[in-house]
């Protein structure tokens, strides 16, 4: 009896550590479903698999080999989730006037004459940059 008891507990243990591998591979994972969730919990999903990977990985469940390519997988999905999350910000409207409101802020504050908000996206790069990390427009010399 204890001896089935330990094999079917070894089988769900496997069992829960290769689901979430299989799952990506057969093409089921989060990038691939039908309606895109939001970004943002989209970003928190992508951070409980890498957690919960490293977690697995520390614990001696997942090669190297797999863990390397896992972990790549789910900061690529990370960083998508995080560039779909900038690109609804910037759509919206409070945003734009937020950073309108600050550009005119800070060509108020400007030193030596020169605006602090970059002439081309009037975002705020702050003192001293060259160039925009923004847009990348030349912002002259500080």
């Amino acid at each position: 009896m204890a001896l089935v008891v330990g094999a079917l507990l070894a089988v769900f243990s496997i069992a829960i550590v290769v689901y979430p591998f299989l799952r990506s591979r057969l093409g089921h994972g989060p990038g691939n479903d039908e309606a895109a969730a939001e970004p943002a919990a989209e970003l928190g999903n992508a951070y409980d698999r890498i957690r919960t990977l490293q977690l697995e990985y520390q614990l001696g469940h997942v090669p190297e080999h797999l863990y390397r390519e896992q972990l790549r997988e789910y900061r690529l999905q990370a960083a998508e989730a995080l560039r779909r999350q900038a690109e609804q910000q910037e759509a919206s409207p409070d945003w734009l006037l937020e950073q309108e409101i600050l550009a005119d802020r800070a060509g108020l504050r400007s030193d030596q004459g020169r605006p602090a908000a970059c002439p081309n996206c009037r975002s705020l790069p702050g003192p001293g940059l060259k160039v925009c990390p923004e847009c990348g427009a030349d912002l002259g010399s500080p």
